[in-house]
């Protein structure tokens, strides 16, 4: 055990710096968000090495700077910046035809038999479902409210 504690007495700011960078690189390889936090408090601990007092500069100190910071940043991480884990994008509906058709009008090019049919939006024909009680019949223009798969949901 002693010699467990020796190997504890000469940690230097090079090792909590070379920690960092080994959490950075498994963070570019998992992409966990969590590695990032860790490896900012393991800076944040090699700067405290390097500018603390003597006596604060004993391996427990260091172990409780990494602790409190890695901590604190894993929660300000999973709450503040929770936002960095979604991808942001001006068309969220890209690659998702169907889900950009909502709103969008369309023609019944069949009459809708038990809620059923088919419509024309563009050149495409989709098939379609209605809660209609009304059958709806070839022209009628309706707006689609909903997508199911490659099932439209129109109404009047």
């Amino acid at each position: 055990m002693e010699m467990l504690f020796a190997a504890f007495e000469v940690i230097t700011p090079w090792h909590w710096l070379g920690l960092a960078l080994i959490l950075i690189g498994l963070e570019m390889m998992f992409g966990t968000y969590d590695l990032l936090w860790l490896s900012a408090a393991a800076f944040i601990t090699a700067a405290f090495v390097v500018v603390a007092p003597e006596g604060f500069n004993g391996w427990q100190s260091h172990l409780v700077v990494f602790s409190l910071a890695g901590v604190a940043l894993v929660v300000l991480g999973r709450t503040a910046f929770s936002g960095l884990r979604k991808a942001k994008t001006d068309r969220p509906n890209l690659n998702q035809r169907g889900k950009s058709l909502v709103g969008k009008h369309a023609v019944a090019v069949t009459d809708f038999s038990a809620g059923q049919g088919r419509v024309k939006i563009g050149d495409t024909t989709w098939m379609a479902v209605s809660d209609e009680s009304a059958g709806i019949l070839t022209g009628t223009e309706v707006k689609v409210t909903d997508v199911d798969g490659t099932v439209l949901k129109v109404a009047i």
